[in-house]
């Protein structure tokens, strides 16, 4: 079972490619423009590197969004290109959903203790965030739960478009330690950690941004939704500066 995942949703564009749960390759790239100009080349590149054919794909994951407007609809654009016509399996990631999963999986037992004196994730609350410019942020939050004895990532809060600051003064009044994840993290860390001080807790900055692996990850757990080439469509949670400038 070959499985390829993209996402071009933020500066950091990354692909990579999957043999059932071994990954074979991945490519993450940050550019300072667009995506547009690099990615199908870095794709050929993946797949040359690897040694696989393209025909032998039987599942793509997509972010999705939210994030930049052109960014988003590259990735999308990319692989309805690359494979419309072809006998494969599409499934739609949301990168905030997808960055929550990979600081719950990154929350094992070596974080918490070098971090949490407690050493206890159902008291851990973790922010989804990525940066929108401008200290605007799409955001949503996330708990876990113990479902037959096995803890498990639950949304808390809904995906939203905030500004920083007034994010901040909601995560302010939290009584959970917090664990920031995504681009956002890093761009605002010292705004951040002015404000939340010892609440929050940062994962290394190779965990803070996504990686295509976790797609797979979310998709060998049968977390992700199904979709085919036709209903693939960007989730912006917000209209695009053309469509506000309409009114």
């Amino acid at each position: 079972m070959l499985t390829f995942a993209i996402t071009t949703t933020t500066k950091l564009a990354g692909i990579s490619l999957h043999r059932n749960n071994r990954m074979l390759g991945e490519i993450r790239i940050e550019v300072s423009r667009t995506h547009s100009t690099t990615i199908l080349d870095q794709i050929d590149s993946l797949f040359t590197w690897t040694g696989e054919k393209l025909d032998n794909v039987e599942n793509v994951l997509v972010s999705i969004g939210p994030g930049s407007f052109t960014g988003v609809r590259i990735a999308i654009s990319v692989v309805k290109g690359m494979f419309y016509g072809k006998n494969v399996n599409f499934y739609q990631v949301n990168e905030l959903d997808a960055l929550a999963y990979q600081a719950f999986y990154s929350l094992d037992n070596s974080f918490l203790l070098q971090h949490d004196e407690d050493n206890e994730k159902d008291k851990i609350k973790i922010y989804s965030m990525i940066d929108s410019g401008k200290e605007k942020i799409y955001y949503a939050a996330y708990g876990m739960e113990t479902v037959k004895e096995e803890k498990k990532l639950k949304q808390t809060e809904n995906y939203e478009v905030i500004k920083l600051e007034k994010l901040l003064e909601k995560l302010d009044n939290k009584n959970k330690k917090i664990v920031i994840i995504g681009d956002a993290g890093i761009n605002y860390k010292e705004k951040i950690t002015g404000t939340l001080k010892n609440k929050v807790l940062f994962l290394t900055d190779d965990r803070m941004r996504i990686s295509t692996a976790t797609f797979v990850q979310m998709f060998l757990n049968n977390i992700l939704e199904k979709s085919d080439i036709f209903q693939l469509k960007p989730d912006y949670l917000e209209k695009s500066q053309a469509e506000r400038d309409k009114k």
